[in-house]
């Protein structure tokens, strides 16, 4: 289903007295563009999209949800731009292994439980 964006005055008109329905145009406007695009982007794309959504959560007002998400496209686009301008820096963050941990001992709760019951 298709959406036509309203005009500017129907949409501060919905900021101001039904943010609950802007926010449904919103969605639903969203949601068509990731319907519309190809079906091997759509995952990808609501992975994004749930990025955004989370930064918007987080903030307190709309000011910093704006900042948020402005910072987020911003790491993006660097890293866009790295991988355009350095492709090979890209190529060894990807081929680094993962940092090696060292392994931990696990202590069982039950049996030093069970020893300070004997002890006591």
């Amino acid at each position: 289903m298709k959406v036509k964006l309203p005009d500017f005055d129907h949409l501060m008109n919905l900021a101001r007295n039904k943010p609950e329905d802007l926010e449904k145009l919103r969605d639903q406007l969203i949601e068509n563009t990731i319907q519309s695009a190809p079906k091997n982007s759509q995952r990808r794309l609501r992975g994004i999209q749930f990025q955004v959504d989370m930064q918007i959560r987080k903030s307190n007002n709309p000011m910093a949800a704006c900042i948020a998400v402005s910072e987020l496209m911003y790491k993006s686009l660097q890293e866009l731009q790295l991988s355009l301008n350095d492709p090979d820096s890209i190529h060894d963050r990807i081929n680094t292994p993962p940092p090696t941990c060292t392994p931990a001992d696990v202590i069982c709760m039950s049996e030093k439980r069970n020893l300070k019951q004997l002890k006591v």
